[in-house]
């Protein structure tokens, strides 16, 4: 069991401490529905059943939350996938309270989730996220130090949450060595930086210097090293020009499948201030 952390936020009252633990009571699960709308804006269909998640607690799985006083913040759930021969931990759901984002609270959840999962015998973990969201690329990448090899179109289907909405719910697959040099390194709190590798890379998706998007197709791909730009705020795009953002999407995809299927891997990802991309190299 992940025992309960406090730690005060820098310059915060002693109510905004968050305690991070595993939830498997009933009242505590059923919490996670109010959070669910509040975090994806989803309808009552959508979200993710508190039958369902007391099941997977009670067949070895676990939710964990966090919590500031007895109010839950934010919650990730997992579960076994045999995935490559061997039993991987499944994140399916990870999330916290608009309020609170941007105070590390999903990392302390992942890092947790990660020491449940070494605890248990699990040495990889993974899940699916919107590729066109850069905050989340930006974090699976570089403060967690995933990799990714799979893409999949349309993956859930029409989405009408309010994050979803608009766009394909197109998923790239972030796959975590939790073991592996890199990772511990990063859990123990250093970062990893890829500003230079950019400009290294042969950009297959990219804004011209007149702001028109650009996409090319090789006939071959012989470079070590490839970029995608995205969206740096995919949600402000598709508010402002749906078409453009649906056109990004389906480059990005177009770049990024048959990158994949050439033997390549995204092995990284650079948010700067005024760009965002995906460096995808060739696997040895």
């Amino acid at each position: 069991m992940i025992a309960g952390v406090h730690q005060p936020g820098c310059g915060r009252s002693m109510s905004d401490i968050i305690t991070i633990r595993e939830l498997s009571a009933m009242p505590d699960i059923n919490a996670t529905v109010e959070l669910q709308k509040s975090v994806w804006g989803m309808q009552d269909v959508e979200v993710s059943s508190p039958h369902t998640l007391r099941a997977i607690v009670h067949a070895g799985g676990a939710v964990i939350g966090a919590e500031v006083g007895r109010r839950l913040v934010g919650f990730c759930f997992g579960m076994a996938a045999w995935r490559e021969g061997e039993l991987w931990l499944w994140s399916h759901m990870a999330g916290v309270r608009p309020e609170y984002q941007g105070r590390g609270v999903g990392l302390r959840l992942k890092l947790a989730q990660r020491e449940w999962a070494l605890s248990q015998g699990f040495c990889r973990m993974a899940w699916t996220f919107d590729p066109m969201q850069s905050g989340n690329a930006n974090f699976n990448f570089n403060r967690l130090g995933t990799t990714a090899r799979n893409y999949s179109v349309n993956h859930y289907g029409d989405m009408q949450d309010g994050i979803n909405a608009g766009l394909s719910s197109d998923r790239l697959e972030a796959q975590w060595q939790l073991d592996s040099p890199h990772v511990i390194a990063l859990a123990e709190g250093g970062r990893r930086c890829e500003s230079s590798a950019q400009a290294a890379a042969t950009k297959l998706v990219y804004v011209d210097d007149a702001g028109q998007l650009r996409h090319e197709q090789p006939d071959n791909f012989a470079d070590a090293r490839y970029g995608i730009e995205i969206p740096l705020n995919i949600t402000a795009l598709k508010s402002e020009d749906l078409e453009r953002a649906k056109i990004w999407q389906l480059s990005v995809r177009r770049a990024m499948t048959s990158l994949l299927e050439a033997g390549y891997t995204v092995s990284g990802f650079v948010r700067e201030a005024n760009s965002a991309c995906y460096l995808m190299s060739r696997e040895s």
